[in-house]
């Protein structure tokens, strides 16, 4: 459902004026970090560590622990 959540929000803003597309937009960055959150959580249930984590969103595994780490 996200993707596809995604996916519309991106098509929104083919053929928009600028506030419409910035809208889309701003949607878009909130529906990506709530998908990040959730992936993080379900890898860390899998046992996947904090620096693997890291590694796969391209940040350093003290940045991915302090963003995440306490939720």
């Amino acid at each position: 459902m996200e993707v596809e959540h995604m996916k519309m929000l991106v098509a929104s803003m083919d053929g928009k004026g600028p506030a419409a597309a910035l809208y889309a937009v701003a949607e878009l960055q909130k529906e990506v970090g709530r998908a990040e959150a959730s992936l993080v959580r379900k890898a860390r249930l899998t046992g996947l560590s904090w620096e693997a984590i890291a590694l796969c969103l391209g940040v350093s595994k003290q940045a991915v622990h302090r963003k995440y780490g306490k939720q």
